[in-house]
């Protein structure tokens, strides 16, 4: 197999998958979600294991992009802000195809009222918080 057909797709199902944990781990850290403890430590030990897939990924992009180090930071400097977790779903914005699939989902009538529910539990939350 052809590691850079194959790594790009693998990375962005990973930041997906780090993006619904790191939900689950807040909702688990506000009490919105109850789960057992070692649930909870298992979920926060694979969100540090995807921290090593994206450092990985920036390497091996840099690796693959036949440039020197200063070159590469300067041309890539949002590719490699994206490794810092909460930064990664702007990477998914950058791509095309997941926008496109975004706008799918919520024309969807079932997966537009979820989001529009998360999105008010949002809203109440930071009410909250700010009080």
């Amino acid at each position: 197999m052809d590691a850079e057909r194959w790594w790009p797709p693998f990375v962005e199902v990973a930041a997906l998958v780090w993006i619904v944990l790191f939900v689950v781990d807040v909702a688990v850290a506000f009490d919105l979600l109850v789960v057992s403890e070692s649930l909870a430590a298992t979920i926060r030990s694979v969100l540090r294991w995807l921290l090593v897939v994206f450092l990985l990924d920036v390497a091996l992009l840099y690796r693959w992009s036949d440039q020197s180090p200063g070159r590469f930071v300067r041309s890539n400097w949002f590719l490699i802000l994206t490794v810092v977790p909460w930064f990664r779903p702007f990477r998914l914005l950058r791509i095309g195809r997941s926008i496109r699939a975004l706008r799918l989902l919520t024309g969807s009538r079932r997966v537009g009222s979820f989001l529009n529910k998360i999105r008010r539990k949002c809203h109440s939350l930071w009410h909250r918080l700010r009080e």
